[in-house]
């Protein structure tokens, strides 16, 4: 299931693997954020979407030496991710988007740090903070732990951010990468559920601070509602059993459902589920449920997770899917 990668001979080389799409003034952020790192074993990677703007000529004037990769089409995130994955060279891969940069010119010596630290962990997730003040972004805390409690303590997760975290090849080479069908949205949830079953874990690993601005310019509702109830079904089915896929697939859809009504996007709800269904028969050989320890394990995590209430709590003032 998992794609070659080539292997390096020399590390802790770390790759920074940025995906860009439009945004020119969010990724001369990120990148100024990754130029000004400590930690000098490094290369840096854009892959651009097809922004069709002046995306490589600013990534030149900033700097030569970067990797710059232009698709001819916008491929998605999760073809986007996979093109730089392939072309990185780094025994650690750091995988940003171009919204996100990295708070202080220390943080990929805590990446290097940190698996040092932890050798059972193959994936790191980071802090995700506010630009203004630096406190935990609440729209990126899907871990299953309190954020009150939590949010500064290391613990294992069956989640991370696919636009700040960080991998060992390994795990890569051996879970495969992003599925590419999915598009975008929950590409991490796909992959993560092949990594934990490969015995891998993931780390919430606070000391590394990233900015993520969350620029809206790309971020279109319509897409959201639409892929995010498609991909819900598609990962319950490549990945679960039917009784553990119920489980994971009903409170899903029925959130997506509450937001959609509460928003107006029950239209691109309805087609998210349609398509979802339908794309079912063209993945049957892509099926591979994950174990029953795999299960156990999520099921033992999911035991320190927030309360409904509070999850409802978080989302109160609007939907954030």
């Amino acid at each position: 299931m998992g794609e070659e990668i080539t292997p390096v001979s020399n590390a802790p080389l770390i790759s920074v693997v940025i995906l860009n799409y439009k945004r020119l003034d969010e990724l001369k952020r990120s990148l100024r954020s990754i130029l000004c790192q400590t930690y000098s074993n490094r290369e840096i990677i854009v892959v651009d979407n097809h922004s069709e703007d002046e995306a490589e000529e600013v990534v030149r004037e900033m700097d030569p030496s970067i990797r710059f990769i232009a698709l001819s089409q916008n491929a998605g995130s999760c073809a986007g991710r996979n093109s730089g994955i392939r072309e990185a060279k780094g025994e650690i891969l750091v995988m940003l988007d171009n919204d996100v940069s990295l708070m202080s010119s220390f943080e990929l010596e805590n990446v290097v740090r940190a698996f040092d630290e932890h050798p059972e962990v193959q994936v790191l997730t980071f802090k995700s903070c506010q630009d203004k003040t630096g406190e935990l972004r609440l729209r990126e805390w899907c871990h299953p732990k309190n954020w009150d409690t939590y949010g500064d303590s290391e613990f294992e997760t069956d989640f991370f951010i696919e636009g700040s975290s960080a991998f060992r090849r390994e795990a890569l080479e051996k879970a495969g990468l992003y599925y590419e069908p999915l598009f975008i949205g929950h590409e991490g949830l796909d992959l993560v559920l092949r990594i934990l079953d490969r015995g891998f874990r993931v780390l919430y690993a606070p000391r590394i601070k990233v900015i993520h601005l969350a620029a809206k310019e790309t971020r279109l509702a319509e897409r959201t509602f639409y892929f995010y109830t498609r991909n819900y079904i598609w990962i319950a089915y490549r990945h679960y059993g039917l009784r553990s896929g119920i489980w994971f697939l009903v409170p899903k859809l029925m959130m997506m459902l509450y937001f959609a009504l509460r928003t107006g996007m029950l239209r691109h709800f309805g087609r998210g589920i349609r398509d979802g269904i339908s794309g079912l028969a063209a993945m049957r050989s892509e099926r591979h449920p994950v174990s029953r320890s795999t299960i156990r394990y999520l099921a033992d995590l999911s035991k320190g997770r927030p309360s409904l209430a509070m999850r409802f709590l978080k989302h109160r003032t609007a939907p954030q899917v």
